[in-house]
């Protein structure tokens, strides 16, 4: 069954970001789960994975992001899998 997308629709996302997230930041992303890894040229990139919020919160999270200098890497829609 497809996931619907809306404007108010509840989606889920992976979130990239440049850099290693501050322990601050989490809280931004509700229940997501934060992993950081360190790529083969030393860059350093956090994902958040399982985001949850509508389009209103992306965007407001994603006008934070940029407002605190933060660089992000991608947002993906995350496909839900029904069993």
């Amino acid at each position: 069954m497809p996931q619907h997308i809306g404007l108010n629709s509840q989606n889920t996302y992976e979130i990239k970001l440049y850099g290693r997230a501050d322990d601050s930041w989490r809280s931004w992303f509700g229940e997501a789960e934060a992993r950081s890894e360190t790529l083969a040229d030393d860059t350093e990139v956090t994902t958040f994975s399982n985001v949850v919020m509508d389009q209103a919160g992306l965007v407001g999270l994603i006008r934070r992001l940029h407002g605190m200098g933060i660089v992000l890497v991608s947002v993906r829609r995350m496909e839900i899998k029904f069993d």
